[in-house]
């Protein structure tokens, strides 16, 4: 309980009190740091897209390098590949793509370096939703070029999510650590360029890079938090006793 007397012209006070009531302050003392919590994460986010915007800038005057571990540790490093397919084949669903539904292709693709990678084919459309799209796995030797992609958060999703053991498996998010692991790859995203041999329709390189997105949440999140200083401030002091004045000595 919080009391503020103000003194006003004529002899008169004003006094009044501070009374939200305990329900409305339990709520501000929970959402308050909770939006200021989720507005900082999104500057924490749109500073890290900002970062990698930088960095795939810088590496794009540098060219393929030979993969090595270090190699595919490195964000936006492009490599050359040579080796073959397996036909070992995760499909991502529910994407959309130039205003298409249909699926992102990861394959297995064996380099004579370091082994298995994980290779992001691209996008295929596809509107049956029974039966998976046909993809070819292409045969014999390859050379490709490819870029390792960083990892941008996981979308959320709802329950766990099961994978059946027969190939290809249609998965709800590209999760490459768990992909990785199931199919004994290199945990990293080794994006195909435009023109490449086996190439789909490819996937996007800086398009989602932009940290405005991160900047109009970051608005928003802390919009909520003023207006619900405001309002518990409003609150409090509507809820409080009616002012009242002494009377006036004569």
């Amino acid at each position: 309980l919080f009391e503020v007397s103000i003194s006003a012209p004529c002899d008169h006070q004003v006094r009044m009190k501070f009374t939200p009531g305990w329900r409305m302050t339990g709520f501000f003392l929970v959402m308050m740091p909770l939006l200021i919590a989720l507005g900082n994460w999104q500057v924490q986010r749109g500073d890290y897209k900002r970062e990698l915007e930088n960095q795939y800038l810088a590496k794009l005057t540098e060219l393929p390098q030979i993969p090595t571990p270090e190699a595919l540790s490195q964000p936006f490093q492009a490599l050359r590949l040579a080796g073959r397919y397996h036909p070992e084949m995760f499909m991502v669903d529910n994407q959309i793509s130039e205003g298409e539904t249909g699926y992102w292709v990861y394959q297995i693709f064996e380099d004579d370096r370091v082994g298995r990678v994980l290779i992001n084919r691209g996008f295929v459309a596809s509107n049956d939703r029974q039966h998976l799209p046909d993809v070819a796995t292409p045969s014999g030797a390859l050379r490709l070029t490819a870029t390792v992609w960083p990892q941008l958060g996981l979308i959320p999703t709802w329950g766990s999510q099961e994978w059946t053991h027969d190939w290809p498996k249609r998965i709800q998010r590209a999760n490459v650590v768990r992909m990785s692991a199931e199919s004994d790859a290199w945990p990293a995203e080794l994006r195909l360029e435009p023109g490449q041999p086996s190439v789909l329709q490819p996937a996007p390189f800086a398009s989602r890079l932009s940290d405005d997105k991160h900047r109009g949440y970051a608005a928003t999140w802390f919009g909520l938090t003023v207006v619900l200083l405001l309002g518990y401030l409003y609150l409090g002091f509507a809820n409080s006793e009616k002012r009242t004045r002494p009377t006036e000595n004569r």
